[in-house]
């Protein structure tokens, strides 16, 4: 168990744990044990929020259909990022990493408008990065477009971060 954490820690910690959670997904979907919603739904980012972005106005707007009956999604997938946040903001509490950063309003818009449109292309193309090697793993080759749509968007915003702080040059 502390060879686990230790290497957890280390450089490689993320890679490991992406590992780790990719296998155990592709696991619970071979066994086809699913808390709802269609195959490959496994634990989708985009999927999710959007069901419980639809949902919650559902049930505010009084439309009747409520949480569950999104996407045919039962409430624990919807209910996934919600423990994402939760526990995201706990372990950088713990780890005394959680910090608020100060941005311009026009880094905001940017930050905003970037995540709109990543919500947008990813629902389009199914590229949650879970979902799409989800599918790709059921044989959706359409998936790898999504994948490599990832790679080219991550690659991007990493340009666009190192240019920010180096002031722009």
């Amino acid at each position: 168990m502390n060879n686990l954490k230790n290497l957890l820690n280390g450089q490689k910690g993320p890679i490991i744990l992406g590992i780790i959670i990719g296998f155990l997904a592709a696991i619970v979907q071979g066994f086809t044990i699913s808390a709802g919603g269609p195959e490959a739904y496994g634990f989708c980012a985009l999927c999710h929020t959007r069901d419980l972005v639809n949902g919650l106005l559902n049930i505010s707007l009084g439309t009747g259909l409520g949480l569950a009956t999104v996407s045919k999604a039962a409430i624990l997938p919807v209910m996934t990022m919600v423990g994402v946040l939760i526990g995201g903001f706990v372990a950088a509490k713990r780890s005394r990493e959680f910090r608020i950063k100060h941005a311009l309003l026009k880094d905001i818009l940017v930050y905003f408008i970037g995540g709109v449109l990543l919500m947008q292309f990813g629902l389009l193309f199914g590229a949650c990065p879970y979902r799409a090697a989800l599918r790709l793993g059921y044989g959706d080759f359409i998936a790898l477009f999504g994948i490599i749509g990832i790679i080219v968007g991550v690659w991007l915003a990493l340009l666009m971060i190192m240019r920010s702080n180096t002031g722009g040059n």
